[in-house]
């Protein structure tokens, strides 16, 4: 679809360089490039330890012999990419300086980093880094864990083994673990052999607790690995004097095994004679243990399912890429073998001829190969099982032996693998089906193919076939023409020589049908019944065979001309047959759009529910489609979470999954969901979806205050924003505000402090009491308001803890009047209005009164404000209607939490509010009402005297003044300057 668009297809990570911990600091002193090739010589080994949570990131260290001193590690950002752009460390002064005496014989042994520690075991002992989140200098810090009776021939031989878990947003019951185990046994003076501890890694407690005084009777610990999404720890046991191999698990309580196992232990064929770890899968359940046999786990080591038998040879480690569920296998002999996290069928990638090296997947499950000298990198699709560029051609998965086919059906086809008679016992191996093989097709020279569904072992006969595969024949094989074998013009009589074999006749006369040597290691095919491999011919017309199934011969056969075939599958004169990798048979489709990974992280709170939905298309063809559900659903803890599904096949044939996912009990952890795709093959690039599911608080969830009135955010920045009457509903608060006090308002008791300067000084501090009280936060310790260093979200938030930065609020006139308080919770999908059951507390953080709520309260509401109030010690509403009054003045600031037990999160919001123009405040308002209503008693009480004494004032005052006007007076003025008045 791209093509003559000039776009492409691209994927890549993005590395935040401030959060990985393990990019805090240097490990040492810098290394040159010629420093480092001084060490080729003296490497034996190398280890690799990425970070869980972005594999990118990675260290490198070599293992030395005995004619070299130190620790040497190399770091990289970028999954060894590019060999010149990792940096070296030379540790070794940092080692020393934790040890008093012996210096000699310094190397690394092993090297596990967990998500905030690095745990670095030497041949002088176990170092441990301080908390790497937290980095008090430039250079590491390492402190050394004592083991008491510990010496370096013991330290060389000792293993770490880690759970890798990504605790990127971490989680209270999220911690990791590490276990070191000393391959010898121990005496009556030490506790144990095997020691495991927990983040920060201070304390090792042994892993088998000391129930018993005999050291004989304890099996030797392999590996003890901590199942976090259980919590169990899962012992491998190597009983040394019963030679057999069980895994044991057993719950843990106050962190310690019980001594009890949660299951019976599960005990291994004697077939598993050397075994060398155990690990799980990255950020999955899947446990596999490996040795000369690999078996895996999807059940917390209950039960184990064989995956591949190594015979002779076995696995030393093993490489993991949680993005594309791929595992290799690293043998002893150098064969790599490749399978998918949860699949029980395995290939083989190739064969390494570097007599030290490793294998690493970096982020994206890109595989490298990592010598001492060199780093080769795949080119290829991360996911498809192979690599060309590090192991070169896919390998032919055939062996040395001739086939007998068999027909069950048109489309069915079983293939017998011959061993001859007299092969001798060591070497039959080499001629058998192995598991292998499942999953794979048969390729003819010719033409046509077949695919491998089910391996059969035969113990029983049919003699000189000990396995044989089950295939569907995808194409039909080519038979043997009349031009190479004359034979097939001929009939045939076929009989019983009484001794294991059978005697094959040709009945046609002349010379026209013939056998001949290349005809031996043919075999004889006639659809319904048995078939024959043909070992020896006697003679042109008489050929020896051994039948791929004699119980069905009950007498003579005869075979007319051109009533059955000759297969040629022999090896005599080199094998026209191989065996490879099935083409990807499945496609993945996820129907849900913010699924955006396969190994997502998804948060089920309390009630919650999440849906996933994937359509697998078949791309199978000339392939019967099985009517049976291609894929299977296993949940790691399936006590946390409950789970359901349901599938079902469209018109198209493609398989439908439905997985619910609910969380109903109210019981944090983690557990993981895996979605195994069991009929894919294993170079499909999608075979096993494994999201996370955590049954906890989201970070993304939220509770929110939805305000009456809706303020565009460049009113709140310059601080006007009027409504239709003018009123400015922004109050830009005082420098150094504090809000009133019960006790007045120029008496402040709070400690907060609103729009901080510390450079101007605090009004409202005439009392002791108000002098005393009120702390800086953010602005502690700093001249001025500029070095308080307040973001615009600050400024803008109503958190206490921003108080500080806090500038402006909203502005309501007096009185406040059943204000509604609308809640909403915001989640990374959807929003949605707070209601039962969550019941909410509210408070004033200034401790102010002057406010009050209402709330509707039917019935099943009111039993629980019944039950929860005396719990929490306050009033619990019910968030719906919820509504507040206010008759105080200036800032009251309100914190509403949602009552613990309906979700996981802490969920609280805060707001606030600003009572402006209100009436003159206490104690002036109280001193003029009292002055009026005095004045007022005054009056009505005076006119009740006069009316008491029927004194009329009115009366008389209207008499004087008519008296005054029947007696007027004349004034005069002298000249001297004198007034005269005189009555008439």
């Amino acid at each position: 679809m791209h093509e003559g668009l000039n776009i492409y297809n691209t994927e890549g990570t993005l590395l935040d360089l401030v959060r990985e911990p393990i990019l805090q600091w240097t490990l040492g002193s810098k290394m040159s490039n010629s420093q480092v090739k001084k060490l080729f010589p003296h490497v034996i080994d190398i280890k690799v330890a990425k970070c869980p949570c972005a594999n990118d990131v990675a260290l490198f260290g070599f293992i030395l012999n005995s004619t070299y001193n130190g620790v040497y590690i190399g770091k990289t950002i970028s999954g060894f990419r590019k060999y010149n752009e990792t940096i070296w460390y030379d540790l070794t002064d940092i080692i020393y300086s934790q040890l008093k005496d012996e210096h000699q014989g310094l190397t690394i042994i092993d090297m596990v980093l967990t998500n905030h520690f690095l745990v670095i075991l030497t041949s002088l002992g176990l170092y441990v880094s301080s908390d790497l989140r937290y980095p008090e200098t430039s250079h590491i810090q390492l402190s050394r864990a004592d083991f008491c009776g510990f010496e370096r021939v013991d330290y060389i031989k000792g293993k770490l083994w880690y759970n890798e878990k990504c605790f990127a947003n971490r989680e209270s019951f999220e911690v990791d673990y590490v276990t070191i185990t000393f391959d010898r046994n121990r005496t009556l003076s030490e506790s144990s052999s095997c020691f495991y501890s927990k983040e920060p890694f201070l304390h090792w407690l042994p892993c088998l607790p000391s129930t018993s005084k005999s050291t004989r009777l304890l099996p030797y610990v392999i590996t003890f690995l901590i199942d976090q999404e259980t919590r169990t720890g899962i012992y491998f046991f190597h009983n040394q004097n019963s030679k057999r191999i069980s895994v044991s698990v057993s719950v843990l309580k106050n962190e310690i095994p019980n001594s009890q196992p949660k299951f019976p232990n599960f005990q291994f064929p004697s077939s598993f004679y050397h075994p060398v770890g155990m690990v799980f899968h990255p950020r999955s359940h899947f446990l596999y243990v490996y040795g000369n046999q690999v078996w895996l786990s999807m059940d917390g080591g209950n039960t184990f399912e064989l995956v591949c038998d190594f015979l002779s040879n076995y696995v030393r480690k093993t490489a993991h890429s949680f993005y594309t569920s791929e595992i290799s296998l690293i043998t002893k002999n150098g064969k790599i073998y490749m399978t998918k996290a949860g699949l029980t069928r395995y290939t083989k990638s190739g064969r390494l001829g570097d007599n030290i090296f490793t294998l690493y997947y970096d982020h994206l499950g890109f595989i490298h190969k990592l010598t001492p000298e060199r780093f080769d990198t795949d080119s290829s699709s991360s996911g498809s099982g192979m690599s060309s560029t590090i192991f070169g051609t896919p390998p032919d998965l055939g062996f040395d032996t001739a086939l007998a086919p068999q027909y069950l059906s048109p489309n069915e086809m079983i293939f017998f693998a011959y061993v001859p008679l007299n092969e001798p016992k060591n070497m039959i191996y080499k001629r058998k089906f192995k598991n292998i093989h499942i999953g794979k097709v048969i390729n003819y020279s010719k033409n046509g193919n077949a695919y491998i569904r089910k391996l059969l072992v035969h113990a029983n006969g049919p003699l000189g076939f000990h396995t044989s595969v089950l295939t569907e024949i995808i194409e039909p094989f080519g038979v043997e023409e009349s031009v190479k074998s004359s034979s097939v013009t001929g009939s045939l009589k076929i009989s019983y020589t009484g001794n294991v074999f059978y005697h094959i006749e040709i009945t046609t006369a002349g010379s026209l049908a013939n056998f001949s040597d290349a005809d031996v290691e043919k075999t004889v095919v006639r659809p319904g019944y048995s078939s024959f491999l043909i070992t020896e011919v006697r003679d042109l017309k008489n050929v020896l065979s051994l039948a791929t199934m004699p119980h069905k011969i009950k007498s003579p056969l005869n075979f007319p001309e051109n009533s059955w075939f000759l297969y040629s599958f022999g090896s005599t004169k080199g094998r026209n047959w191989t065996i490879s990798l099935k083409p990807c048979n499945y496609w993945v489709q996820q129907d849900d759009h913010d699924i955006v990974s396969l190994n997502v992280v998804k948060y089920l709170d309390v009630g919650n529910k999440a849906n996933y939905g994937l359509k697998l298309i078949p791309n199978t063809r000339g392939m019967k489609l099985l009517q049976v559900p291609p894929v299977i659903v296993i949940v790691g803890n399936p006590a946390l979470l409950e789970v359901k599904t349901e599938g079902y096949y469209d018109v198209t044939d493609s398989y439908n999954l439905n997985t619910h996912v609910a969380s109903k009990f109210f019981h944090k952890g983690s557990t993981s969901l895996s979605m195994i795709i069991w009929e894919a093959s294993t170079s499909c690039s999608i075979t096993t979806v494994l999201p996370i599911m955590k049954s906890s608080c989201s970070y993304l969830k939220t509770l929110q205050h939805i305000p009456g009135r809706q303020i565009p955010r460049e009113d709140w920045i310059s601080g006007v924003h009027k409504d239709s009457q003018g009123f400015n509903m922004i109050k830009t608060l005082p420098i150094n505000y504090r809000p009133p006090s019960n006790m007045g308002i120029s008496i402040p008791l709070t400690d907060n402090i609103y729009h901080a300067d510390p450079s101007k000084p605090r009004p409202r501090s005439l009392f002791h009491k108000s002098k005393v009280t009120g702390q800086l936060k953010q602005c502690n310790n700093v001249p001025s308001r500029e070095m308080c260093n307040c973001t615009e979200h600050q400024k803008f938030s109503h958190a206490v803890a921003f108080s500080d930065c806090k500038e402006k609020v909203h502005r309501f006139k007096f009185p406040v009047i059943q204000y509604p308080v609308a809640l909403e919770i915001f989640t990374e999908k959807e929003k949605f209005a707070v209601e039962p059951p969550y019941l909410v507390t509210m408070t004033e953080v200034n401790m102010r009164q002057n406010w009050q709520l209402k709330h509707n309260m039917p019935e099943n509401v009111k039993k629980m404000k019944d039950y929860l109030e005396p719990l929490l010690n306050t009033s619990v509403y019910n968030p719906l209607g919820l509504n507040i009054s206010i008759r105080g003045s200036e800032l009251f600031h309100f914190k509403v939490s949602v009552v613990p037990g309906v979700s996981f999160c802490n969920l609280e919001e805060e707001f606030q509010i600003y009572v402006d123009e209100v009436p003159l405040p206490f104690p002036g308002h109280m001193l003029i009402a009292v002055a009026t209503s005095v004045v007022l008693g005054g009056l009505i009480f005076v006119a009740f005297i006069l009316q008491l004494r029927n004194i009329h004032p009115l009366r008389a005052f209207q008499r004087y003044l008519k008296r005054d006007t029947a007696n007027p007076s004349t004034i005069s003025i002298s000249s001297e300057g004198k007034v005269w008045i005189v009555n008439k």
